[in-house]
């Protein structure tokens, strides 16, 4: 129990926690407008497509390297197959793994790069999700005749899109309940 006092003073908190409005007032400084922060989002974006095609050729490579290199017996089998479509198989699969971990490894370049807006961004983040979730339309109306209209808010990059959007869910709202368009409706 000689531990007990430095446990104590380790676990002793010496931050002191803003609240939401500080953190609202350093995200105004950092980023202070909607459309600062669309571009920013519309920047990450970029930062996360253009690493799809390294992602996905390095872990490929690397893996059709190893099995260039490796001596084979065309008499055994690897995972019951031939070893060549062994090789084949798993190059692709490297691949694809490869493909799939693209905007992770983008998203984490984009928060090197631009460090100081990172915190910033994530609170608006987490304020624009707040928004969509509140304003979109339910997705219970969905039919074929009536499919939701960017449920996640993905392609909005302006505040002239998000007002865009903001009508469409309103569009498909009205259509789901009352069942067309309000142009239809006869007088």
């Amino acid at each position: 129990m000689a531990l007990a006092p430095f446990r104590q003073q380790l676990f002793k908190s010496q931050v002191r926690f803003s609240s939401t409005k500080a953190n609202f007032a350093s995200t105004q400084n950092v980023i202070p407008t909607w459309n600062d922060y669309f571009k920013l989002r519309k920047k990450r974006r970029v930062y996360e497509v253009a690493s799809y095609l390294p992602s996905t050729i390095a872990p490929a490579a690397g893996t059709l390297t190893y099995f260039l290199q490796m001596q084979v017996d065309p008499l055994t089998k690897v995972f019951g197959m031939d070893p060549l479509m062994a090789a084949v198989a798993s190059t692709l699969a490297a691949g694809f793994g490869g493909f799939l971990m693209g905007p992770v490894v983008g998203n984490a370049l984009f928060k090197v790069m631009n460090g100081k807006v990172v915190q910033a961004m994530d609170i608006r983040d987490k304020e624009f999700y707040e928004h969509i979730k509140k304003n979109r339309a339910d997705a219970r109306l969905n039919s074929i005749r009536n499919p939701v209209p960017d449920y996640y808010g993905e392609k909005i990059q302006s505040v002239q899109d998000y007002r865009a959007w903001l009508r469409k869910q309103r569009e498909h709202y009205r259509k789901g309940v009352f069942g067309g368009d309000v142009n239809d409706l006869e007088d």
